[in-house]
């Protein structure tokens, strides 16, 4: 969805930032929602306009977009959890490799 000018509240960036809460005592930094703008998180875009040579975002975007990253995170906790089909990496197994790989380094001259 697009943000409507004459419907949705319109905020600059760094006034979208300073009235997010406080996350570690700080507030989200302005580059953070310019990434979120045109990056995303987690394959959710923050929407936003350009207004001249800046940019900004609405109240609502602001909603839509933290709604959108948290059924986001209830898709990934409802999925089974992916299962892996290598062995893990132990601290032997690792040991080994090593080993292996100095060998073939001595056998080559290296």
């Amino acid at each position: 969805m697009a943000i409507d000018i004459e419907k949705e509240d319109i905020v600059s960036l760094a006034e979208a930032a300073h009235k997010l809460p406080k996350i570690n005592g700080r507030h989200p930094a302005i580059c953070t929602l310019w990434r979120w703008c045109r990056k995303g998180l987690r394959g959710v875009r923050l929407e936003y306009i350009r207004i001249g040579r800046g940019i900004a975002t609405s109240h609502q975007a602001l909603n839509r977009f933290f709604n959108a990253l948290a059924e986001m995170d209830q898709l990934l906790s409802d999925s089974p959890p992916l299962k892996r089909s290598w062995p893990p990496t132990t601290s032997k197994s690792r040991q080994h490799a090593i080993e292996d790989a100095e060998r073939i380094c001595k056998e080559a001259g290296i």
